[in-house]
């Protein structure tokens, strides 16, 4: 009977085997959420796939093998979170779909949550910023607000659903947009340009047709002025709203407000003079926004100026009356100096910039670098200093010095490396905005934009109106200070430093900013050993003192300015 014995116990231990984990066995939430964070936490972690992937996997084994768990309902709302960051950080809309549709499904399952709320909002997020599906972003907003009036983000919704058009309104600019495809006899709203410097701000509103416009202002804080095109109709090449972003106009929004009207709205940031000009050959209407710390005190007045031609910046510098009427909205005054660094980091996320020869990713490089001269601003100079992007995430060029707008920069400077075909091209230089002729100068701005030389000709029309108040001057001086203060640093501690001098360029990191903006070229990543010193610790903080010095001795000369 040994044998049977020895037969049974075999049995028994094959069994076990193949029995599934018990819940006991399972990985505990607190364990999954402690991962979570480190996640979060670390940009280098965040760019690999597989990390996220396998954080969703461990969230999904989990609830399902803790449905009835306390803590079940947080490793919906994480698990739902973490698609979201992944949709971010593989620019995935895709992942963000994903995690919609969880987020909509802890709202289902947990409708008594206090996780529920914050899930429907963040849901609206996903739909109206990564997914521009407004007619989705309103019905999620919406129904947080029905649903949990108590909710500490029914504030929030309130605002967005304010913003939103409703879906009605956006059919009917589906349907208006469709009518254009085939033909269309209605006044049309073509297009919204907008030119903009540290003192002025112009939107242009091209029409295929003249059109009735009432201007409206609403005051307040944040004061918006906004005007009714009469029995007009948005163009399908009308974007629904244009960032600027600049310090005095935060966006332009434009909404098919019913069958008899199409609505602009210009939110302000900072305030001013305001004037709106209607033109002629071709049609449109032209608002100027002018800061003017002279006018404080004036009654608010809108006047329809003359009908002219010319809607050039530089024509309108020349030809404004004093004596006009304006609307006007009292300013503050910013004191001198220098106090706040805006500090951007080149590329990142789904734009790797330049690659060098041993895989070295030029976005890698530059955030490390800014994250190393935003501590040195802080600590050699006791400024206020800002990033752009703290991770690795992708940043529009323009939205790079609206931010540097909005908060009020003193200084804006991009750090960059450098590539050139010639893998034996190496040195250090440094840019301010400018016109340039130059072929170098002009390759260097298509890679930096992302665009192609043509693009960079066809950027001149528009930089030749920004050049009349954009603050070249100072964005020179700045750049030759932090060009001079690299060589000087760098040279004794390294061979073969080249001075390929200060250049100008027409970078679209550059436009739109209303502060003294430069970008450093440290390296050429495309050259070995450069690519060697980029990578190092010890070259970014070189580079990091080298540039510090640098502003410090463009401040030097600010100073010496103010006392003349």
């Amino acid at each position: 009977m040994k044998w049977l014995s020895r037969f049974l116990l075999l049995l028994c231990f094959i069994l076990l085997l193949a029995v599934p984990p018990t819940v006991a066995a399972s990985e505990t939430y607190s364990a999954i959420r402690s991962d979570y964070q480190r996640l979060i936490r670390s940009s280098q972690l965040q760019r690999q796939r597989d990390n996220w992937d396998h954080l969703i996997k461990r969230f999904t084994r989990y609830i399902e093998q803790n449905p009835g768990h306390q803590e079940v309902e947080r490793a919906f709302f994480l698990r739902a979170k973490t698609w979201d960051g992944l949709s971010r950080a593989a620019w995935s809309k895709k992942d963000a779909r994903q995690a919609i549709k969880l987020y909509l499904a802890l709202v289902k399952r947990f409708p008594e949550s206090n996780l529920a709320d914050d899930a429907l909002f963040l849901a609206g997020q996903l739909a109206e910023k990564r997914l521009t599906d407004k007619t989705a972003a309103y019905a999620y907003y919406r129904q947080l607000v029905e649903q949990f009036p108590r909710s500490d983000m029914f504030a929030d919704a309130e605002v967005r659903l304010a913003d939103l058009p409703k879906p009605e309104n956006i059919k009917r600019l589906t349907a208006a947009i469709k009518r254009q495809s085939i033909i269309s006899t209605a006044p049309q709203l073509e297009n919204i340009r907008y030119w903009s410097g540290p003192e002025y701000t112009r939107v242009v509103l091209d029409l295929n047709t003249p059109v009735v416009a009432e201007p409206h202002l609403l005051k307040g804080k944040k004061p918006r002025l906004y005007f009714d095109l009469l029995y007009t109709e948005v163009g399908p090449k009308v974007q629904p709203e244009v960032k600027i972003y600049n310090g005095l106009v935060q966006r332009v929004r434009t909404s098919q407000f019913d069958r008899q009207k199409t609505r602009v709205v210009i939110d302000l940031d900072r305030a001013g003079e305001y004037k709106l000009v209607t033109l002629d050959n071709p049609f449109r209407i032209v608002v100027d926004l002018l800061l003017t710390a002279g006018a404080q005190g004036k009654n608010p007045v809108i006047r329809a100026e003359q009908r002219g031609s010319d809607d050039s910046i530089a024509s309108i510098l020349g030809n404004v009356s004093t004596s006009q009427p304006t609307l006007h909205v009292p300013q503050q005054s910013k004191d001198e100096g220098l106090h706040l660094v805006v500090v951007d980091a080149g590329h990142g996320g789904r734009d790797p910039g330049a690659v060098g020869p041993h895989k070295i990713l030029e976005k890698n490089v530059t955030l490390e670098l800014a994250q190393r001269l935003a501590q040195r601003l802080r600590k050699d100079l006791g400024v206020k200093v800002l990033l752009t992007r703290s991770t690795d995430k992708f940043i529009e060029l323009r939205d790079r010095t609206a931010y540097a707008n909005r908060v009020g920069a003193d200084l804006f400077i991009s750090l960059h490396a450098n590539a050139n075909r010639n893998h034996k091209a190496y040195g250090l230089e440094t840019y301010f905005l400018n016109l340039s002729k130059h072929n170098q100068a002009a390759e260097v701005a298509a890679r930096e934009n992302g665009t192609t030389l043509q693009d960079v000709g066809n950027l001149e029309a528009i930089l030749f109106d920004l050049m009349a108040n954009a603050k070249i001057n100072e964005s020179s001086r700045l750049a030759a200070k932090v060009q001079q203060a690299m060589v000087a640093g760098l040279r004794p501690h390294y061979s073969k430093i080249k001075d390929l001098g200060v250049r100008q360029g027409p970078f679209h990191v550059l436009l739109g900013a209303t502060m003294p903006s430069v970008l450093v070229e440290a390296a050429f990543i495309s050259n070995q050993r450069e690519e060697k010193r980029l990578n190092s610790r010890a070259y970014q903080e070189r580079v990091a003192a080298a540039i510090v010095q640098g502003v410090r001795n463009y401040a030097a000369t600010i100073n010496q300015v103010a006392r003349r």
